[in-house]
């Protein structure tokens, strides 16, 4: 049995943080997941006895998606430079949203296969779904370098943060020719091409929809994003990187003398 995530919950309790329990994330040799809940606190994955939890399965049907045959698989073995996105199951059975993993995970894939046929310089590459036993297990992705919030807090002089917006509005616009709507443009889903390569690649579509579709499972991030925001439209996207223009001004150093 393999723990493959941990979480601690807390409560507010007389105006404090007090520890609640550890959610665990558990996975067989054949594949099955389950999630646990525990009364201890564990430093490392390692200390965490399987023997002495209470196991709740988590049905395949609800993480992992049919394939469609008309899906792109990806290479068998797996490029050395690539990324495999799953889910986290942490939140799993906390909310009736997070029991239908599977959705999200399907609607990302139904517009990387749209990706895939219209690409884009300032957007990620799909190389395809991952499979086992006729499900979509993952999505693979080109590895791509530091996200644009890691690579603003280096606090690096020769940053091009003009050149960087200019890509990000390329890429948004190009996902709004396509007619969808990523619905969750941030720092965190924007990394650089690369190590010396600054050129912003749009990921994470597990929140994009078709234009006028009703926002899906998971609509943006806090912060980041309005509240009032209901049906996918292209002034998601543009609130977004107005957001981004704000939080790279702001973190502008003013020239000394």
């Amino acid at each position: 049995m393999e723990v493959c995530e941990q979480s601690e919950a807390f409560a507010e309790q007389d105006g404090d943080l007090v520890f609640q329990h550890t959610k665990i994330i558990l996975r067989d040799a054949s594949s099955q997941y389950f999630y646990a809940l525990s009364e201890h606190r564990y430093s490392s994955a390692s200390e965490i006895d399987p023997a002495d939890l209470e196991l709740i399965p988590i049905p395949s049907s609800q993480i992992w998606p049919p394939f469609p045959e008309n899906y792109t698989r990806a290479p068998e073995p797996l490029p050395r430079d690539c990324y495999v996105k799953r889910p986290s199951l942490l939140l799993y059975g906390d909310t009736d949203a997070s029991s239908r993993v599977s959705t999200l995970i399907l609607d990302e894939a139904r517009v990387c296969e749209v990706l895939r046929g219209n690409p884009h310089p300032n957007i990620a590459r799909c190389l395809g779904c991952t499979v086992d036993g006729g499900r979509i297990t993952g999505i693979c992705f080109v590895r791509y370098g530091v996200t644009l919030l890691e690579r603003v807090s280096k606090g690096s002089q020769d940053f091009d943060a003009e050149l960087c917006l200019r890509g990000i509005e390329s890429g948004i616009e190009h996902l709004h020719r396509l007619g969808l709507v990523h619905c969750d443009i941030n720092p965190a889903n924007i990394p650089m091409g690369g190590v010396d390569d600054d050129n912003p690649i749009i990921i994470d579509f597990d929140s994009c929809r078709r234009e006028g579709e009703d926002l899906g499972l998971k609509a943006g991030t806090r912060g980041w994003t309005r509240g009032d925001f209901k049906v996918a439209t292209p002034e998601i996207d543009q609130y977004g990187l107005s957001m981004i223009k704000e939080f790279l001004c702001s973190r502008k150093k003013p020239k000394e003398g």
